[in-house]
């Protein structure tokens, strides 16, 4: 009887099947998968036959595929040393080298400062093979070399000397663990402080407006919701990807699809926070006054941010901060930080570039464009690369190090420098954000959002083409919640190409991620092991996984996040492979876990049993607030969009039950009154908003998130997975529970922000392992703490956390 394949149709197995799972386990693709229910789901050989084209390796025929494996299986013997090697502190290596039989070798390590080491601890010949050199066979020997376990953290280099030559490789030391939250917190506590389980807000920082910012919450507007946190006693914000997107309209409104992750978006720089806008002369001025006035009261509505208006407003405005004379000291620090970014920022910079010189044909460009797509045929849309702006690419500009992109670097060097102007300036205001937190008391302080990848069309595509790969793209394989699976529109890496460079490409991601930041959240951090490759011309759940040399991977990120001094917290929900979770636990990463998610056959979990080294949550930013999730909005938008496969009557009720279900354990736990649990029909979410918050203070967990959207009574969501233009994704604006827009200005003295930030507080400062942080019970005047404040006859009690299941 046939297997199930990945399509959900019978898989068959033909006289290709053997060969191509032989070719796959040797690329590390996978032929097969559990799925979130638990189910071995078998990849049809067609999808495997097509990811394996894509990572270079030819598989149409039988012999075709001989002839792939054996040529992988040479290349082993093909090049002295590896691309890349690693080892964790304490740990000793062994790295594989090649030699012609019986030739003199040396080999030796340069440390990162400078320092030379000796490697002595050879080991004997473990493989021989006869490879054809200039037309001779010659036989080469594989041997190994130890490495010393006390090696210093660092990247070093290994040399190996033989006959007239020598070859180098990266060689990365990283430390076992990413920095713990303990470690993080302790330094920034005084020695006076009582030690505390942090938490903080997490927000999407385009939606937080203020009265000052221009349409969209900038870096002035954290800096601010900074203060605020600190003095309701948080130690973290989180906030949505700040990746550099299109740099003239249209932009995309995704953060989690940009256009690089190597930038920061000039988006939300605060103009008025420059320098440079101090000394700007009469006509500047009143230039920039005339654009600010836009985004005056008139614009603060509950409509979607217009990101297309916002940027290029704030553009405009940049280029005349730009023009402002500066002094030598102001001049030496933009040149010193334009000597120490990373490659990948520079050829953003040069990107962005040639993307407005090339729009700026306007008519004339678009005609051009669209008789080279008439040209090219059919296929046009994959040969050309177009622009958002409906231009083509200029098509000798293939990539950073074609002549004709040189030749304009050295033509428009001042365009260059602007953009690279506005990554100073934005990395700038993100460290006056962190100081500004760590200053008032905030231990964490800002902690960055880290995207899956990037759009296909953007800069990091173009100055990445090499390590990454084309025909295919970055998705999700069918679940309960996306039956059709999802397609993210981005192209992953190249898992060989991305060894080849040493990890370079993922090493400056990294340092970019970590800019001002005192953590940082991965989202899909199971990508960093495998990712969902879908074939072009599949549907999104017609694919299949790739695996990633992973603890390579952890290893490069486990030295940068050393060096940066910042914790990592991973997205890990969905379909996770075997042993990833305990392998993250291993390195001190923390996991995600939201309170609506974490249910057993039994019923909710007690927040007490949650992971300890997690961030828990009561949502996500794709899931409505808790005052549209507790009456049902998600799926009624749902049903309203034409996405529900189910009978929406049975939804309802089965969604209704559940979440009923869960506001019962919540109150039997003494944290909700029994008549706040009708899911559905609940007017006044606030009370149930507060019992929720105050039954996850109880939890294990090292770090709790508090959804700025759920404090202030947000009923939308800002994203609705499984739509693009039907649902007005990532642009809205916070507002409360009525629709009125919520300014950051009235946070700062406002009422709800102190309740949550008190049960906060309160169960925080029990450290205790067995509890987890006491539970508040509600009053008439909020939360309370029971052995705090305790009452004659309270109204509800605590349940004891033995009597919970888990």
């Amino acid at each position: 009887m046939p297997e199930q394949s990945s399509s959900g149709a019978p898989h068959f197995v033909t006289d290709m099947t053997g060969p191509l799972h032989r070719l796959a386990d040797a690329y590390g693709v996978q032929a097969e998968y559990r799925s979130a229910e638990g189910d071995t789901v078998q990849i049809p050989d067609r999808t495997l036959a097509s990811v394996l084209e894509a990572l270079g390796a030819p598989c149409e025929t039988r012999p075709q595929v001989e002839d792939s494996l054996r040529a992988l299986d040479d290349a082993r013997f093909a090049r002295p040393l590896p691309a890349f090697a690693h080892q964790f502190a304490g740990d000793s290596a062994e790295i594989p080298f090649t030699l012609p039989e019986g030739e003199r070798f040396g080999l030796s390590l340069t440390t990162e400062s400078g320092d030379r080491v000796p490697l002595d601890a050879i080991g004997p010949v473990t493989e021989t093979r006869t490879v054809m050199v200039d037309g001779a066979p010659q036989l080469r020997q594989v041997r190994a070399v130890r490495m010393p376990a006390d090696l210093p953290l660092g990247e070093h280099r290994i040399t190996l000397t033989s006959g007239h030559r020598a070859d180098a490789m990266p060689f990365l030391v990283a430390p076992r663990t990413v920095p713990t939250v303990a470690e993080v917190t302790e330094r920034a506590m005084a020695p006076a402080d009582i030690p505390r389980r942090p938490w903080g807000l997490t927000v999407q920082l385009y939606s937080l407006r203020s009265r000052t910012s221009w349409g969209i919450g900038d870096f002035g507007d954290l800096r601010d919701l900074m203060a605020i946190s600190a003095e309701q006693g948080a130690d973290f914000v989180l906030i949505n990807p700040i990746h550099a997107q299109a740099p003239m309209a249209p932009v995309e409104n995704s953060p989690y699809l940009p256009s690089s992750r190597q930038a920061i978006d000039p988006i939300y720089i605060r103009l008025e926070d420059i320098p440079e806008a101090a000394h700007i002369d009469t006509e500047q001025r009143l230039a920039i006054q005339s654009l600010a006035r836009r985004w005056g009261k008139p614009a603060i509505t509950s409509d979607p941010i217009d990101r297309d208006k916002v940027l290029t407003d704030k553009i405009a405005a940049l280029e005349l901060l730009y023009k402002v004379p500066v002094g030598s000291a102001r001049r030496r620090m933009f040149e010193r930080f334009v000597e120490r970014a990373p490659l990948g920022m520079r050829n953003w910079a040069v990107f962005n570039a040639i993307y407005r010189e090339a729009s700026s044909g306007g008519a004339k460009a678009k005609r051009a464009a669209k008789a080279l797509r008439k040209s090219r045929g059919r296929d046009a849309e994959n040969a050309v690369r177009m622009l958002a702006t409906g231009v083509a690419w200029p098509e000798e500009m293939t990539g950073p190090r074609a002549e004709a992109v040189r030749d304009f670097e050295s033509e428009h060097a001042a365009a260059i420098e602007f953009w690279m102007w506005t990554q100073f300036i934005a990395a700038e205001q993100l460290r006056s954000a962190q100081r500004t937190a760590r200053e008032l008391g905030m231990r964490i302080g800002l902690v960055t959002d880290l995207a899956v990848g990037v759009s296909g069309g953007g800069a990091d595509a173009w100055s990445l083409d090499d390590f990454l790969a084309s025909e295919v793209s970055v998705g999700a394989p069918a679940d309960f919640y996306n039956q059709q699976g999802q397609d993210w529109s981005q192209p992953p890496w190249h898992p060989q190409r991305l060894a080849d460079a040493g990890y370079a490409p993922l090493r400056d991601l990294f340092r970019t991620a970590f800019t001002g930041a005192g953590g940082i959240r991965i989202d899909h951090i199971m990508g960093l092991f495998r990712l969902w490759w879908i074939p072009r011309g599949n549907a999104p759940k017609d694919g299949a996984y790739v695996a990633y040399d992973s603890e390579a991977i952890l290893a490069v990120l486990a030295l940068e996040a050393h060096r940066a001094g910042v914790l990592v917290i991973g997205e890990d929900l969905g379909t996770v492979g075997p042993g990833v979770r305990d392998r993250l636990t291993d390195l001190g990463i923390l996991g995600t876990s939201v309170l609506w998610f974490e249910q057993t056959e039994d019923g909710l979990t007690d927040p007490a049993a949650y992971r300890p080294l997690s961030l828990a949550t009561l949502n996500t930013h794709d899931m409505h607030p808790t005052a549209g999730y507790l009456n049902l909005a998600d799926i009624e938008l749902s049903e309203e969009l034409g996405l529900l496969d189910s009978d929406p009557h049975e939804v309802y009720t089965g969604e209704r039950t559940n979440r009923q279900d869960v506001l019962k354990t919540v109150a039997e736990a003494g944290h909700l009154e029994p008549t706040d649990t009708m899911v559905g029909t609940i007017d006044d979410v606030w009370p149930v908003t507060v019992g929720l918050h105050s039954y996850l203070s109880r939890t294990a967990a090292q770090l709790v998130g508090v959804s700025l959207a759920d404090v202030v009574g947000e009923r939308r969501t800002q994203n609705k997975p499984g739509t693009s233009d039907e649902y007005p994704n990532w642009t809205l604006p916070l507002t409360d529970g009525s629709g009125t827009p919520v300014m950051l200005d009235d946070l700062d003295g406002g009422d709800r922000l102190p309740v949550i930030a008190r049960i906060m507080n309160e169960a925080g400062h029990d450290t205790g392992e067995e509890s987890g942080g006491r539970p508040a019970t509600m009053s008439a005047d909020g939360p309370r703490d029971p052995q705090r404040d305790p009452e004659p006859t309270p109204a509800v009690t605590d349940t004891p956390e033995d009597d919970h299941e888990r």
